[in-house]
């Protein structure tokens, strides 16, 4: 009866962990990744491509299979009416070039490297499409949160407003006016609402809809001051981003093309044994055969080959620069990004907050007009969405930079 309790309960904790992991509604950034990595069906779709390329050089490392003949028949001689069966049996085996084979078998697998490379530079760009989404979720929720406490800070305001109304402190006009200021605000919050929702929905589809539909997003929009050596940056780049590395296996196929296509002006070769029963008696051995390269030199082949080569190496060339100058882009956008930052941090902030307080304040002792406290609020609130715009900003554009780089930024 013990082991049998203690039996069920350990199938109970086993059926919470793993046969419902969907309760959990919060997801980080890392999580959203890990997901998107195994269930976007593009990246999917590709992995299919690699592994199929991966099979056709492992299978291209085969032999070709021997060729097995067998017949029969009836012969009959010449000078008289006798008759005899004769048959045959004989097993040929069709051998390749080795200097062709060789070069041949490296086609498939630059193809297969280029491919493999390729896969990670799309890994790449779907973390950088999540993080793009995951962090306008981030966004959204923030804006959000600001309007609903604008919301609930108009909407005590008008409550403070009509009780002097009724008391005849101040006019109804400014209750209308206050009014209509908690109207927009409300508005305001139900744009961002289903702004936040269309966003979510949005990144939850790039995820191969594998979360619940009313999941969460957990983190903030962080900022940090980023040392990052140009030079260094660009140099490293160039040697290890996987664009790069595709290309360089792509030239090298062009390369083993045309080493392959060259060599084919050399005969392969076909080896075969055989054994014959024929009228006069039995006939057996050994053979060999190949094709004479007489009216086929492979000139076009070799042209052919020689321009996928030039062309490869072209593109090669213009890849180099083009990642160049999309990393020195977006290093510069990463830059003023941080400068915006900055000038919140340095006083911006603390001031609309300040500024804010003060009009507050003034509001309450009759020092300033009900328009003018609303326009203070608006600004205040105009800050902290732009500080939020100017956060989301940074992160996005660290994320294009890691994208830009091949590799992400610790």
């Amino acid at each position: 009866m013990k082991k049998t309790f203690i039996s069920f309960i350990s199938f109970l904790f086993l059926f919470c962990v793993f046969v419902n992991p969907q309760e959990k509604k919060a997801f980080t950034l890392p999580e959203i990744i890990d997901i998107g990595l195994n269930n976007n069906p593009v990246l999917l779709g590709k992995f299919q491509e690699v592994e199929a390329k991966k099979a056709a050089f492992q299978a291209s490392k085969r032999l070709d299979n021997p060729e097995l003949e067998i017949h029969v028949g009836e012969g009959k001689f010449r000078d008289s009416s006798e008759k005899r069966n004769t048959d045959g049996i004989s097993l040929s085996q069709y051998v390749e070039n080795p200097f062709k084979r060789h070069h041949r078998i490296q086609m498939f697998e630059k193809e297969w490297q280029a491919s493999d490379y390729l896969l990670y530079f799309s890994k790449l760009e779907i973390t950088y499409e999540i993080k793009q989404l995951f962090y306008k979720v981030l966004l959204l929720k923030n804006k959000k949160e600001l309007a609903q406490e604008n919301l609930r800070s108009l909407e005590e305001t008008h409550q403070l407003i009509l009780k002097r109304v009724n008391l005849g402190e101040t006019k109804e006009l400014e209750a209308i006016k206050l009014y209509v200021e908690t109207l927009k605000a409300r508005n305001e919050l139900n744009r961002a609402d289903t702004g936040m929702k269309l966003a979510k929905e949005n990144l939850n589809k790039f995820l191969g809809n594998s979360l619940p539909s009313d999941f969460t997003v957990s983190g903030k929009l962080e900022y940090r001051h980023l040392e990052i050596d140009e030079k260094g940056l660009l140099e490293k780049a160039l040697l290890s981003h996987p664009l790069i590395k595709g290309k360089e296996k792509a030239l090298e196929f062009a390369e083993s093309n045309l080493s392959y296509v060259k060599w084919q002006r050399l005969p392969d070769f076909k080896l075969s044994g055989f054994i014959h029963d024929e009228l006069d008696g039995q006939n057996k051995g050994v053979g060999i055969s190949l094709d004479i390269p007489l009216w086929n030199f492979k000139s076009k082949e070799i042209a052919e080959a020689e321009s996928l080569q030039q062309k490869e190496n072209q593109e090669f060339r213009a890849l180099r620069m083009e990642i160049s100058t999309e990393i020195k882009t977006r290093l510069n956008e990463q830059r003023l990004s941080e400068q915006t930052i900055q000038l919140f941090h340095e006083g911006l902030l603390k001031q609309a907050e300040e500024s804010l307080k003060i009009s507050a304040e003034s509001y309450k002792q009759g020092e300033i007009s009900l328009i003018d406290y609303l326009d203070s609020q608006r600004t205040y609130n105009s800050i902290l969405k732009d500080y939020q715009d100017s956060l989301y900003a940074w992160n996005a554009n660290k994320a294009a930079l890691e994208k830009a780089i091949g590799e992400e930024i610790k």
